[in-house]
Formats: structure tokens, sequence, C-alpha cells
């Protein structure tokens, strides 16, 4: 069960393996992901099929399909596919889903209005420099489905890149049930998708990356995944651009004795049901609300359904931090730089301000994680395992980038002109220097 710890008696080593969580360490699996992104580059559709023939059957079955059946036109999901998907599906499902997509629209399409798509800056006179913003031609979208189908990640991910202007958008999943794969194909249709496919894990990746005979390459990767996904994401840049590498799911509530310990029970364990290896992490500078919060959990986890997840991540990875003062809690959580984070405090704004490193924050007590996961129409595909020092949320400026420019008129260049011949001089180009000198001969 989840462990009360005073932070300040916490040895070194304990601190860096709670602080570390479970990272997944690419250079322990590298080689075998490297394995499979070569196969597929080399073999296309067959190197996907015989990937997904060895990672993805189960008791002769693969998703719904009999193992002998599923073959290269099984890959990508058809319009009879989708039709069948909606004759399907439940209907106070399919209504929630497109309550959810108007909310996620809102969000990321008044985000990408309030990008600022053009810049420019006269340096000196004669000098313009400026930038403008485009969107990528196209991105994979990566949908895990492994513990738990997630069709919200199909929908979110599809409505920050047709925000940003992605004309392709190209949604991938591992095959799974019927009732799993309807729930991700009317999710990723809803929001925009232009194809969706039945593949998974790093043969995705590789078939977004280098392409197959069925699936065109894009030109940007985003979404969550295990740690051969990430993996196979972090190799393949360069190749193409990736959203980050993320880790297991995390979240940390921040809370004083003005917190109710029922909600901030029920908000670790929401977390910790993501997975064995996911953490849900109270920090507190009240040891009443710690033993308040932790007979709270030992109290509702009878309750819950995915009992075996939940006891491993409660003793893994997740733990309830006591500290000394406000001083401390605020160090402790930007040190740790949660992909979410609660704040339960008495004034929880004065905290945000002062927050440098987190995902994305839930302020007060009744801003739930789950409320952001699929709800609130911000976006959670959020960075983990300490990567919110320097990354951030999946938004439309995932799926932009921008060109820089310069404009120089004649007088302009004659006033950089001993800049640029006394540095190309410096640095032994001399080409350089003569293609500004030409200009005045």
């Amino acid at each position: 069960m989840i462990p009360i710890l005073r932070w300040r008696d916490v040895i070194p080593p304990r601190r860096e393996i709670f602080m570390g969580r479970s990272k997944a360490v690419a250079a322990d699996i590298q080689h075998d992901v490297q394995y499979w992104l070569t196969h597929i580059r080399h073999n296309g559709d067959q190197g996907v099929l015989t990937y997904i023939q060895k990672f993805d059957a189960k008791n002769g079955q693969i998703g719904k399909f009999k193992l002998i059946n599923f073959n290269q036109s099984k890959l990508r999901i058809t319009p009879e596919d989708i039709e069948h998907a909606y004759d399907t599906i439940d209907r106070n499902l399919l209504l929630r889903i497109r309550d959810q997509i108007v909310l996620s629209r809102k969000f990321h399409e008044a985000y990408a209005v309030n990008l600022p798509h053009d810049f420019e800056i006269e340096q000196i006179p004669g000098v313009i420099a400026g930038y403008q913003r485009r969107p990528v031609a196209s991105a994979g979208l990566y949908v895990p489905a492994g513990k738990a189908p997630l069709p919200t990640v199909a929908q979110i991910l599809t409505v920050a890149a047709k925000a940003a202007g992605v004309e392709r958008c190209v949604v991938c999943f591992p095959p799974t049930s019927e009732i799993s794969e309807i729930a991700i194909i009317v999710a990723a249709n809803e929001a925009g998708a232009d194809e969706i496919y039945r593949i998974g894990g790093i043969a995705a990746i590789a078939a977004l990356a280098y392409g197959t005979e069925t699936i065109k390459p894009v030109d940007v990767i985003a979404g969550p995944g295990n740690p051969w996904v990430q993996t196979a994401k972090l190799l393949v840049s360069g190749q193409v651009g990736i959203d980050m590498v993320a880790g297991p799911s995390e979240a940390m509530i921040v809370a004083d004795d003005t917190a109710n310990p029922e909600f901030v029970a029920a908000d670790i364990l929401a977390q910790c049901e993501h997975g064995p290896d996911s953490a849900g992490v109270l920090v507190t500078t009240s040891m009443r609300l710690a033993e308040a919060t932790k007979a709270a959990i030992e109290r509702q986890i009878s309750k819950l359904n995915r009992g075996t997840y939940l006891e491993k991540s409660l003793g893994g990875y997740s733990g309830i931090i006591v500290v000394e003062d406000d001083k401390e809690l605020l160090e402790f959580v930007n040190e740790y730089a949660p992909e979410h984070l609660e704040i339960q405090l008495a004034d929880p704004m004065e905290f945000m301000a002062k927050v440098k490193n987190a995902g994305s924050c839930f302020i007060g007590e009744n801003s739930p994680v789950a409320a952001g996961d699929y709800a609130t129409g911000t976006n959670h595909t959020l960075p983990t395992g300490t990567a919110a020092r320097y990354a951030s949320a999946v938004s439309p400026e995932t799926f932009m980038k921008t060109i820089q420019y310069q404009r120089l008129t004649k007088d302009g260049l004659k006033t950089l002109q001993p800049i640029v011949e006394t540095i190309s001089d410096a640095e032994g180009l001399d080409a350089h220097k003569r293609s500004v000198q030409i200009r005045f001969d």
C-alpha cells in the first residue's frame, strides 16, 4: 500500500528512485526496437504483418480477426469499417464523444488562432527579419490500446493537428477487440482523421516514419505509448519530427489542511489505475492530511475494479510525501516536474504563479485530473518523467514550424558589409565575403 514518507528522513538512493519514477531506459531495449524499425523499413507491409503476427496474436486471433485472415487488406480502416462502427457504437457513447470533441475543438482552435503566425522586425534601416508559421503537411497520431482502449487520445490528437491546419492526419492503433476499435474509429473519424490503421507498437512508428506499400510516411509523429513505442519515436526522430518521449502517466497533488482527504485519495487512485508503473503522489506539509489520505485510499480501493494495477502502482512509484514548509513544497514540485499537477491549497492561484515545471495544472478541489483527461478540452498528451522541465503539452504548435526570413535593401546590406567581411575572414570563408562585395563592385 502507499507509503507515507517524511522527506527529510528519506536517504538519497530512495529519493533518486522516487524522483526518477519508472523511466524507460532506451538503451536497454534499443537493439530490439532498432531491429524491427529496420525490418519494416526494408520489408514494408510484410514486415508490419510479421510484427503484428508476433506481438498482437492471442489465442489464434489478431484483434477481432482470426489470425489466418489478418492480411494486408486489414491494415487500413475502410469506409465499410467506419460505417459498421457507427452502426454498432452505443448511442450514448457517440453523443459523449461528440460533446468531448466540441470542447476539444473550442480550446485547440482558439489556441491556434492566438498563436503569433507572423512576426517581423526592422533590425536596422534596410534590414528586415521575421518568421511565418506553417503547419506540417502530415501527422501520424499514435493511439495506445493495450491496457485500455483510448478513443479520447484519438480525438484530442486529431483535433490539435487539424486546428494547426494539418491536411493529412493519420491515426494508428494496435489491433484490438471489436468494441474497443469501434470507439477509437468513431472518435478519430469525428475529429477529422483522414486515414486510420490497425497498426500498433514499433510497427506503427516505423510505418509512419518510413512508409510502406499501404501507408505513406508523415512529417511528425505524436502520441503516448509504452517504452518500445517511445524508444521507436526517439530512434526515428530526425527522419520525422516527434512530440516528445513520454513515459508512464503520473499525477502529483499538492494539498494542505483545507483539502478533503477523500477527494485526494480518489484522485491518487484514479491516477494509479492507468497501470502498475504509474505514479500518484501527494505532497503536503500536513501529517494529519497524509494519514487521513492514506486511510481513505485503503477504504476506497476495495470498491474499484483494477485492483491488481492499483496495488502495484501504490506500492511502486507512488507515495505521500510530507515536507517541512511551503518553500520545500514548491521546491519539491519544481524538481519532480509532474505531468499532472493538482493544487488543492487555500490559495491555489498564488501557488500556481510560482510553479515552473508541470505539464498541466488542475486548480482547486473541484478540478480532478479526470476532468482534463476527458472533458475540459485541453490536451492530455503531456510530458512525463521530469520532461516538463523543457517540454510542453501536445497542442497546435506541435504540428507547426516556423520559416525565418530576411529582406535587405542595398543600403541595409552595405551597413552589414563590415560584419560579414570581418567574420568571414576570421572563419576563412572568402566566398562568403565575395558574395557581399560583388554587389558593390
